[in-house]
């Protein structure tokens, strides 16, 4: 079975703006400062555990960020690893981005049986890529899936809806856009895994946009100055039944009983 697991990573909030801002500086912080999310982690463990239950199992990464996030997943000994330059793509223009995703994962060499996306594809908390890209892959999506497993009759996923949990059959090539959850909270690399990381170098898949698909770009970014919060607090003194009687009257302001 080949499963494609689809990384974005996200800006390490440990680490605060830059001073400038402006498009460049935040695009540049984006990148110096990307980490896997957790919705990135519980993709990856989702393949991992398929991977432990069957070793067959053959685990692509394709990653839309710089070779430093492309490490990070490299660390855990993955079979493939390939960067997708996404640098021409905004994640605002989820459908744009999409359509050039889809058109570069067809450029690998294996077709996926499963494939593995956070359900915040890097879209800044829209949730609108992973369906977006199902449909231009042609595949049923499922959304908010918290584990996968195998057995004799095939693939079943387990998602949340509301309260319930649901468990399905696949039926066929799928893409689940997965949620985190405490079971699949992803391992810690072994150290030998991320020696050998270091050394590798990664193939990038070009970001074809197609005709009448420019995505929108960012033209100015400006810190926004909220108006002053104006509060109408005043402090009762005096004894406590002056303070009593004080309350009193405000509440009466207010249509409270007399």
């Amino acid at each position: 079975m080949n499963v494609l697991v689809l990384v974005s990573g996200t800006a390490d909030p440990k680490w605060p703006l830059p001073p400038r801002l402006d498009a460049e500086a935040l695009e540049a912080h984006a990148r110096r400062c990307a980490v896997l999310s957790p919705f990135d982690e519980a993709a990856l463990e989702l393949a991992l555990k398929l991977r432990d239950a069957d070793l067959s199992v053959h685990i692509t990464a394709v990653v839309a960020a710089d070779e430093g996030l492309a490490r990070q997943a490299a660390n855990l000994r993955l079979d493939a690893v390939y960067r997708f330059d996404e640098r021409r793509l905004g994640p605002w223009s989820a459908r744009a981005f999409a359509m050039a995703l889809a058109a570069a994962l067809g450029q690998l060499d294996r077709s996926a049986d499963l494939v593995l996306a956070g359900r915040e594809f890097g879209d800044l908390d829209d949730g609108s890529v992973p369906p977006l890209l199902a449909r231009a892959m042609g595949l049923p999506c499922v959304s908010l899936a918290l584990s996968v497993a195998a057995d004799a009759d095939g693939l079943w996923v387990t998602r949340q809806r509301g309260p319930f949990m649901e468990r399905q059959r696949l039926a066929g090539p799928t893409l689940l856009a997965v949620t985190n959850d405490t079971h699949n909270r992803l391992r810690h690399p072994l150290l030998k895994n991320v020696m050998a990381a270091r050394k590798l170098r990664f193939a990038p898949l070009a970001a074809a946009i197609a005709d009448g698909e420019q995505p929108i770009s960012l033209g100015a970014v400006q810190a926004y100055t909220p108006a002053p919060r104006e509060g109408a607090c005043r402090m009762l003194t005096g004894a406590p039944a002056e303070q009593a009687e004080a309350l009193a009257q405000v509440l009466a302001g207010f249509g409270g009983p007399q």
